[in-house]
Protein backbone atom coordinates (compact mmCIF):
# COMPACT_ATOMS: atom_id res chain seq x y z
CA UNK A 1 0.00 0.00 0.00
CA UNK A 2 1.05 3.59 -0.64
CA UNK A 3 0.28 6.46 1.73
CA UNK A 4 0.28 9.96 0.24
CA UNK A 5 -0.24 13.19 2.18
CA UNK A 6 -1.86 16.01 0.22
CA UNK A 7 -1.78 19.61 1.48
CA UNK A 8 -5.34 20.64 2.31
CA UNK A 9 -5.60 24.25 3.41
CA UNK A 10 -3.32 24.44 6.43
CA UNK A 11 -3.79 20.73 7.18
CA UNK A 12 -3.25 17.51 5.20
CA UNK A 13 -5.50 14.91 3.61
CA UNK A 14 -4.04 11.41 3.75
CA UNK A 15 -4.70 8.95 0.94
CA UNK A 16 -4.07 5.23 1.27
CA UNK A 17 -3.96 3.57 -2.12
CA UNK A 18 -2.94 0.17 -3.43
CA UNK A 19 -0.53 1.35 -6.12
CA UNK A 20 0.43 4.79 -7.40
CA UNK A 21 3.32 6.83 -8.68
CA UNK A 22 4.06 9.91 -6.58
CA UNK A 23 5.73 13.06 -7.89
CA UNK A 24 7.30 15.36 -5.33
CA UNK A 25 9.19 18.63 -5.83
CA UNK A 26 12.95 18.51 -6.32
CA UNK A 27 14.62 20.00 -3.27
CA UNK A 28 16.99 22.74 -4.46
CA UNK A 29 18.41 24.85 -1.62
CA UNK A 30 17.79 28.58 -1.58
CA UNK A 31 20.62 31.08 -1.84
CA UNK A 32 22.02 32.25 1.53
CA UNK A 33 21.49 35.94 0.67
CA UNK A 34 18.97 36.93 -2.02
CA UNK A 35 20.22 40.53 -2.30
CA UNK A 36 23.77 39.29 -2.84
CA UNK A 37 22.51 36.83 -5.49
CA UNK A 38 20.72 39.64 -7.33
CA UNK A 39 23.84 41.82 -7.21
CA UNK A 40 25.93 38.97 -8.66
CA UNK A 41 23.42 38.48 -11.49
CA UNK A 42 23.57 42.18 -12.31
CA UNK A 43 27.37 41.99 -12.38
CA UNK A 44 27.30 39.08 -14.85
CA UNK A 45 24.42 39.82 -17.26
CA UNK A 46 23.41 37.33 -19.94
CA UNK A 47 23.45 38.55 -23.54
CA UNK A 48 23.76 42.18 -22.51
CA UNK A 49 26.09 44.89 -21.29
CA UNK A 50 25.94 45.71 -17.60
CA UNK A 51 22.98 47.81 -16.60
CA UNK A 52 25.31 50.61 -15.49
CA UNK A 53 26.66 50.78 -19.04
CA UNK A 54 23.20 50.75 -20.61
CA UNK A 55 22.18 53.59 -18.29
CA UNK A 56 24.93 55.97 -19.42
CA UNK A 57 23.44 59.13 -20.86
CA UNK A 58 19.84 58.09 -20.12
CA UNK A 59 17.46 60.70 -18.74
CA UNK A 60 14.63 58.55 -17.39
CA UNK A 61 14.23 54.98 -16.17
CA UNK A 62 11.11 52.79 -15.90
CA UNK A 63 11.29 49.73 -13.66
CA UNK A 64 8.36 47.32 -13.95
CA UNK A 65 7.55 45.26 -10.84
CA UNK A 66 5.06 42.49 -10.08
CA UNK A 67 1.94 43.15 -8.05
CA UNK A 68 1.15 41.80 -4.58
CA UNK A 69 -0.16 38.48 -5.95
CA UNK A 70 3.37 37.35 -6.89
CA UNK A 71 5.89 36.40 -4.15
CA UNK A 72 8.77 38.34 -5.66
CA UNK A 73 11.61 39.99 -3.64
CA UNK A 74 10.87 43.35 -5.21
CA UNK A 75 12.53 45.44 -2.50
CA UNK A 76 15.83 43.58 -2.91
CA UNK A 77 15.65 43.80 -6.70
CA UNK A 78 15.03 47.54 -6.55
CA UNK A 79 17.95 48.00 -4.16
CA UNK A 80 20.39 46.14 -6.41
CA UNK A 81 19.12 47.84 -9.58
CA UNK A 82 19.29 51.33 -8.07
CA UNK A 83 22.84 50.66 -6.86
CA UNK A 84 23.81 49.67 -10.40
CA UNK A 85 22.09 52.70 -11.94
CA UNK A 86 23.83 55.03 -9.50
CA UNK A 87 27.19 54.03 -11.00
CA UNK A 88 26.19 55.83 -14.20
CA UNK A 89 24.80 58.84 -12.34
CA UNK A 90 21.10 57.96 -12.39
CA UNK A 91 19.34 59.28 -9.27
CA UNK A 92 16.03 58.22 -7.73
CA UNK A 93 14.20 61.25 -9.12
CA UNK A 94 14.79 59.92 -12.64
CA UNK A 95 13.21 56.54 -11.83
CA UNK A 96 9.55 55.55 -12.14
CA UNK A 97 8.40 52.21 -10.75
CA UNK A 98 5.39 50.73 -12.57
CA UNK A 99 3.30 48.03 -10.91
CA UNK A 100 2.40 45.50 -13.62
CA UNK A 101 -1.24 44.81 -12.85
CA UNK A 102 -2.48 43.46 -16.16
CA UNK A 103 -6.20 43.59 -15.45
CA UNK A 104 -5.83 42.85 -11.72
CA UNK A 105 -7.38 45.08 -9.07
CA UNK A 106 -5.54 48.20 -7.93
CA UNK A 107 -3.43 47.62 -4.80
CA UNK A 108 -3.93 49.60 -1.61
CA UNK A 109 -1.23 51.96 -0.33
CA UNK A 110 -0.42 49.38 2.33
CA UNK A 111 0.10 46.75 -0.37
CA UNK A 112 2.32 49.08 -2.38
CA UNK A 113 4.40 49.74 0.73
CA UNK A 114 4.70 46.00 1.31
CA UNK A 115 5.83 45.48 -2.30
CA UNK A 116 8.60 48.08 -2.40
CA UNK A 117 9.55 48.19 1.29
CA UNK A 118 12.34 50.67 1.98
CA UNK A 119 11.73 52.41 -1.33
CA UNK A 120 8.18 53.45 -0.46
CA UNK A 121 8.13 57.26 -0.53
CA UNK A 122 11.64 57.35 -1.98
CA UNK A 123 10.64 56.42 -5.53
CA UNK A 124 7.74 57.42 -7.73
CA UNK A 125 5.42 54.41 -7.93
CA UNK A 126 2.49 54.24 -10.34
CA UNK A 127 -0.02 51.44 -10.87
CA UNK A 128 -0.79 50.40 -14.43
CA UNK A 129 -4.42 50.74 -15.50
CA UNK A 130 -5.15 48.74 -18.65
CA UNK A 131 -8.48 50.54 -19.13
CA UNK A 132 -7.12 54.11 -19.05
CA UNK A 133 -6.61 54.94 -22.73
CA UNK A 134 -5.00 58.28 -21.88
CA UNK A 135 -2.26 56.41 -20.01
CA UNK A 136 -1.46 54.09 -22.92
CA UNK A 137 0.81 54.40 -25.96
CA UNK A 138 0.41 52.43 -29.19
CA UNK A 139 3.72 50.88 -30.29
CA UNK A 140 2.69 48.76 -33.28
CA UNK A 141 1.35 45.34 -34.27
CA UNK A 142 2.89 41.90 -33.95
CA UNK A 143 3.25 39.42 -36.83
CA UNK A 144 -0.10 37.90 -35.84
CA UNK A 145 -1.67 41.36 -36.06
CA UNK A 146 -2.03 41.91 -32.32
CA UNK A 147 -2.25 45.64 -31.54
CA UNK A 148 0.20 46.55 -28.79
CA UNK A 149 -0.69 49.29 -26.34
CA UNK A 150 1.54 49.73 -23.31
CA UNK A 151 1.82 52.01 -20.30
CA UNK A 152 2.69 55.55 -21.42
CA UNK A 153 5.28 56.10 -18.68
CA UNK A 154 7.06 52.95 -19.77
CA UNK A 155 6.95 53.82 -23.46
CA UNK A 156 8.42 57.27 -22.81
CA UNK A 157 11.29 56.12 -20.56
CA UNK A 158 14.74 56.14 -22.12
CA UNK A 159 15.77 53.01 -20.18
CA UNK A 160 13.29 50.17 -19.62
CA UNK A 161 13.83 47.46 -17.00
CA UNK A 162 11.60 44.44 -16.28
CA UNK A 163 11.63 42.51 -13.01
CA UNK A 164 9.78 39.34 -12.12
CA UNK A 165 9.84 35.64 -11.38
CA UNK A 166 10.10 32.58 -13.62
CA UNK A 167 7.69 29.74 -12.82
CA UNK A 168 5.67 27.32 -14.98
CA UNK A 169 2.57 28.99 -16.44
CA UNK A 170 -0.46 27.25 -17.92
CA UNK A 171 -0.69 29.47 -21.00
CA UNK A 172 2.75 31.06 -21.43
CA UNK A 173 4.74 27.92 -20.61
CA UNK A 174 6.76 29.93 -18.11
CA UNK A 175 6.21 33.31 -16.49
CA UNK A 176 8.82 36.04 -16.27
CA UNK A 177 10.60 38.08 -18.93
CA UNK A 178 8.14 39.27 -21.57
CA UNK A 179 5.10 38.72 -19.32
CA UNK A 180 5.97 41.92 -17.46
CA UNK A 181 4.92 43.73 -20.65
CA UNK A 182 2.06 41.48 -21.77
CA UNK A 183 -0.09 41.21 -19.77
CA UNK A 184 1.72 43.30 -17.12
CA UNK A 185 1.62 46.82 -18.57
CA UNK A 186 -0.51 46.24 -21.68
CA UNK A 187 -3.78 47.92 -22.60
CA UNK A 188 -7.07 46.04 -22.48
CA UNK A 189 -7.30 45.78 -26.29
CA UNK A 190 -3.92 44.04 -26.32
CA UNK A 191 -4.97 41.75 -23.46
CA UNK A 192 -8.22 40.79 -25.13
CA UNK A 193 -6.44 39.82 -28.33
CA UNK A 194 -3.57 38.04 -26.61
CA UNK A 195 -5.73 36.09 -24.16
CA UNK A 196 -8.26 34.95 -26.78
CA UNK A 197 -8.08 32.40 -29.60
CA UNK A 198 -6.21 31.75 -31.81
CA UNK A 199 -3.27 33.14 -29.82
CA UNK A 200 -4.34 31.61 -26.52
CA UNK A 201 -3.45 27.90 -26.23
CA UNK A 202 -6.49 25.66 -26.28
CA UNK A 203 -4.83 23.22 -23.88
CA UNK A 204 -2.73 23.66 -20.75
CA UNK A 205 0.91 24.14 -21.75
CA UNK A 206 2.79 24.44 -18.47
CA UNK A 207 6.50 24.13 -19.13
CA UNK A 208 6.07 24.33 -22.92
CA UNK A 209 7.40 27.33 -24.87
CA UNK A 210 8.35 25.98 -28.29
CA UNK A 211 5.57 26.64 -30.80
CA UNK A 212 3.55 28.49 -28.14
CA UNK A 213 1.89 31.51 -29.81
CA UNK A 214 0.96 33.00 -26.43
CA UNK A 215 4.66 33.15 -25.55
CA UNK A 216 5.79 34.27 -29.00
CA UNK A 217 3.32 37.14 -29.20
CA UNK A 218 4.31 38.38 -25.74
CA UNK A 219 7.96 38.41 -26.82
CA UNK A 220 7.07 40.30 -30.00
CA UNK A 221 5.04 42.83 -28.03
CA UNK A 222 7.84 43.34 -25.52
CA UNK A 223 10.29 43.96 -28.35
CA UNK A 224 7.94 46.52 -29.91
CA UNK A 225 7.58 48.29 -26.57
CA UNK A 226 11.29 48.00 -25.84
CA UNK A 227 12.87 46.09 -22.98
CA UNK A 228 16.49 46.98 -22.31
CA UNK A 229 17.16 44.71 -19.34
CA UNK A 230 15.43 42.09 -17.20
CA UNK A 231 16.00 40.81 -13.68
CA UNK A 232 14.14 37.58 -12.84
CA UNK A 233 14.32 35.27 -9.84
CA UNK A 234 13.73 31.51 -9.74
CA UNK A 235 12.31 30.03 -6.53
CA UNK A 236 11.98 26.56 -5.01
CA UNK A 237 8.85 25.00 -3.51
CA UNK A 238 9.72 26.54 -0.14
CA UNK A 239 9.43 29.98 -1.74
CA UNK A 240 13.19 30.55 -1.45
CA UNK A 241 15.21 32.20 -4.22
CA UNK A 242 17.47 29.56 -5.78
CA UNK A 243 18.90 31.62 -8.63
CA UNK A 244 18.70 34.98 -10.38
CA UNK A 245 19.11 35.86 -14.06
CA UNK A 246 19.69 39.31 -15.50
CA UNK A 247 20.32 40.73 -18.94
CA UNK A 248 18.71 40.42 -22.36
CA UNK A 249 14.93 40.06 -22.67
CA UNK A 250 15.14 36.69 -24.46
CA UNK A 251 18.57 35.23 -23.63
CA UNK A 252 18.42 35.87 -19.89
CA UNK A 253 14.83 34.66 -19.69
CA UNK A 254 15.55 31.42 -21.55
CA UNK A 255 18.56 30.81 -19.30
CA UNK A 256 16.22 31.21 -16.34
CA UNK A 257 13.69 28.85 -17.92
CA UNK A 258 16.40 26.17 -18.15
CA UNK A 259 17.14 26.61 -14.44
CA UNK A 260 13.44 26.54 -13.60
CA UNK A 261 12.97 23.29 -15.51
CA UNK A 262 15.49 21.54 -13.25
CA UNK A 263 13.55 22.57 -10.17
CA UNK A 264 9.92 22.36 -11.31
CA UNK A 265 9.50 20.18 -14.41
CA UNK A 266 9.27 16.39 -14.14
CA UNK A 267 9.09 14.32 -17.32
CA UNK A 268 6.71 11.36 -17.44
CA UNK A 269 6.59 8.84 -20.27
CA UNK A 270 2.85 8.14 -20.35
CA UNK A 271 -0.54 9.55 -19.40
CA UNK A 272 -2.50 8.11 -16.44
CA UNK A 273 -6.01 6.77 -15.90
CA UNK A 274 -6.43 8.59 -12.58
CA UNK A 275 -4.53 11.62 -11.29
CA UNK A 276 -4.82 12.92 -7.73
CA UNK A 277 -3.64 16.51 -7.51
CA UNK A 278 -3.40 19.31 -4.94
CA UNK A 279 -2.38 22.94 -5.55
CA UNK A 280 -0.21 22.82 -2.44
CA UNK A 281 -0.67 24.42 0.93
CA UNK A 282 -2.83 27.47 1.72
CA UNK A 283 -3.28 30.01 0.11
CA UNK A 284 -2.75 28.10 -3.15
CA UNK A 285 -6.03 26.26 -2.56
CA UNK A 286 -7.86 29.23 -1.06
CA UNK A 287 -10.63 28.95 -3.66
CA UNK A 288 -11.44 27.14 -6.89
CA UNK A 289 -10.20 30.11 -8.93
CA UNK A 290 -6.67 29.53 -7.62
CA UNK A 291 -6.99 25.74 -7.45
CA UNK A 292 -7.75 25.52 -11.17
CA UNK A 293 -4.01 25.82 -11.82
CA UNK A 294 -3.57 22.36 -10.29
CA UNK A 295 -6.34 21.06 -12.52
CA UNK A 296 -4.35 22.32 -15.51
CA UNK A 297 -1.28 20.46 -14.27
CA UNK A 298 -3.27 17.22 -14.08
CA UNK A 299 -4.82 17.76 -17.53
CA UNK A 300 -1.42 17.46 -19.15
CA UNK A 301 -0.88 13.89 -17.92
CA UNK A 302 -4.39 12.42 -17.63
CA UNK A 303 -5.73 10.15 -20.35
CA UNK A 304 -8.69 11.50 -22.26
CA UNK A 305 -11.71 10.01 -20.52
CA UNK A 306 -9.66 9.50 -17.36
CA UNK A 307 -10.36 10.93 -13.92
CA UNK A 308 -8.84 13.87 -12.07
CA UNK A 309 -9.30 14.12 -8.31
CA UNK A 310 -8.64 17.71 -7.23
CA UNK A 311 -7.80 17.90 -3.52
CA UNK A 312 -8.36 21.52 -2.47
CA UNK A 313 -9.92 22.92 0.69
CA UNK A 314 -11.26 26.08 -1.03
CA UNK A 315 -11.98 27.83 2.27
CA UNK A 316 -13.09 30.93 0.31
CA UNK A 317 -15.37 28.96 -1.97
CA UNK A 318 -15.50 29.07 -5.75
CA UNK A 319 -14.45 32.52 -6.93
CA UNK A 320 -16.07 35.07 -9.21
CA UNK A 321 -16.40 32.83 -12.27
CA UNK A 322 -18.76 30.26 -10.71
CA UNK A 323 -21.95 31.77 -12.07
CA UNK A 324 -20.78 31.25 -15.65
CA UNK A 325 -20.57 27.48 -15.15
CA UNK A 326 -23.76 27.29 -13.09
CA UNK A 327 -25.81 29.12 -15.71
CA UNK A 328 -24.56 26.97 -18.57
CA UNK A 329 -26.54 24.02 -19.89
CA UNK A 330 -23.30 22.07 -20.28
CA UNK A 331 -19.56 22.62 -20.57
CA UNK A 332 -19.76 22.79 -24.36
CA UNK A 333 -21.73 26.03 -24.00
CA UNK A 334 -19.04 27.54 -21.76
CA UNK A 335 -16.30 26.54 -24.19
CA UNK A 336 -18.15 27.78 -27.26
CA UNK A 337 -19.11 31.09 -25.62
CA UNK A 338 -15.48 31.76 -24.78
CA UNK A 339 -14.42 30.89 -28.31
CA UNK A 340 -16.89 33.43 -29.69
CA UNK A 341 -16.51 36.21 -27.13
CA UNK A 342 -12.86 35.85 -26.16
CA UNK A 343 -11.17 37.25 -23.08
CA UNK A 344 -13.08 39.67 -20.86
CA UNK A 345 -12.98 40.96 -17.31
CA UNK A 346 -15.81 38.65 -16.15
CA UNK A 347 -13.44 35.72 -15.45
CA UNK A 348 -14.88 33.74 -18.37
CA UNK A 349 -11.36 32.52 -19.15
CA UNK A 350 -11.22 30.72 -15.80
CA UNK A 351 -14.62 29.15 -16.45
CA UNK A 352 -13.36 28.07 -19.87
CA UNK A 353 -10.26 26.40 -18.41
CA UNK A 354 -12.32 24.41 -15.93
CA UNK A 355 -14.86 23.49 -18.61
CA UNK A 356 -11.99 22.36 -20.83
CA UNK A 357 -10.84 19.90 -18.17
CA UNK A 358 -14.37 18.60 -17.55
CA UNK A 359 -14.92 18.14 -21.29
CA UNK A 360 -11.99 15.69 -21.44
CA UNK A 361 -12.04 14.12 -17.99
CA UNK A 362 -14.22 13.16 -15.08
CA UNK A 363 -13.44 15.73 -12.38
CA UNK A 364 -13.95 14.89 -8.71
CA UNK A 365 -13.19 17.38 -5.93
CA UNK A 366 -12.19 16.74 -2.34
CA UNK A 367 -13.17 19.95 -0.57
CA UNK A 368 -14.84 21.30 2.54
CA UNK A 369 -15.34 24.79 1.12
CA UNK A 370 -17.76 23.98 -1.71
CA UNK A 371 -20.76 21.75 -1.17
CA UNK A 372 -21.47 18.82 -3.52
CA UNK A 373 -24.67 20.42 -4.83
CA UNK A 374 -22.77 23.48 -6.04
CA UNK A 375 -20.12 21.30 -7.64
CA UNK A 376 -22.83 19.31 -9.41
CA UNK A 377 -24.16 22.58 -10.85
CA UNK A 378 -20.67 23.05 -12.31
CA UNK A 379 -20.53 19.49 -13.73
CA UNK A 380 -18.18 18.10 -11.05
CA UNK A 381 -18.54 15.63 -8.19
CA UNK A 382 -17.72 16.53 -4.60
CA UNK A 383 -16.52 14.69 -1.49
CA UNK A 384 -15.16 15.79 1.88
CA UNK A 385 -13.20 12.53 2.32
CA UNK A 386 -10.25 11.81 0.05
CA UNK A 387 -10.65 8.08 0.68
CA UNK A 388 -14.27 8.10 -0.46
CA UNK A 389 -13.32 10.14 -3.51
CA UNK A 390 -10.61 7.60 -4.31
CA UNK A 391 -13.04 4.68 -4.10
CA UNK A 392 -15.32 6.45 -6.58
CA UNK A 393 -12.48 7.45 -8.90
CA UNK A 394 -10.96 3.97 -9.04
CA UNK A 395 -14.23 2.07 -9.43
CA UNK A 396 -14.59 0.49 -12.84
CA UNK A 397 -10.87 0.16 -13.46
CA UNK A 398 -9.27 -3.29 -13.31
CA UNK A 399 -5.69 -2.12 -13.02
CA UNK A 400 -5.60 1.67 -13.29
CA UNK A 401 -2.43 3.69 -13.72
CA UNK A 402 -2.46 6.28 -10.94
CA UNK A 403 -0.38 9.41 -10.40
CA UNK A 404 -0.33 11.54 -7.24
CA UNK A 405 0.88 15.17 -7.37
CA UNK A 406 0.61 16.63 -3.84
CA UNK A 407 2.36 19.90 -4.76
CA UNK A 408 1.14 20.81 -8.24
CA UNK A 409 2.21 24.40 -7.70
CA UNK A 410 5.84 23.30 -7.49
CA UNK A 411 6.04 20.03 -9.43
CA UNK A 412 4.87 20.03 -13.03
CA UNK A 413 4.68 16.68 -14.84
CA UNK A 414 5.03 17.00 -18.59
CA UNK A 415 4.75 14.17 -21.10
CA UNK A 416 8.25 13.50 -22.38
CA UNK A 417 7.15 13.72 -26.02
CA UNK A 418 6.13 17.38 -25.56
CA UNK A 419 9.59 18.47 -24.41
CA UNK A 420 12.30 18.88 -27.06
Amino acid sequence: MTIVNFPFGKETAQLTINKAEVLLPVVIPGVPDELDAIRKALATPIGSERLSQLAEGKSSVAIVINDITRPVPTESMLTAIIEELAVSGINTEQITVIVALGNHEMPTEEEIQKMVGYWYGRLKVICHDCYDKAALTYVGKTKRNMPVYVNKHYAEASLKILTGMITPHQSAGFSGGRKSVVPGIAGIETLQTHHSFPIRPEEAVMGIIEGNAFHEEAVSAAKLAGADFIVNVIKNFKNEVVDVVAGDLVEAHMHGVAICEKSWIRKVDHAFDVVFVSPGMFPKDIDLHQSQKALAVAEQVTKRGGTIVLVAECSHGIGKFGGILKRAENVDVVIEDFRKQGFSADHSSKAYMIARAIKKHRVIMVTTGINPAELAEMFMEGYTSIQEAAETALAGFDNPSVLCIPYAGECIPVLDATIP
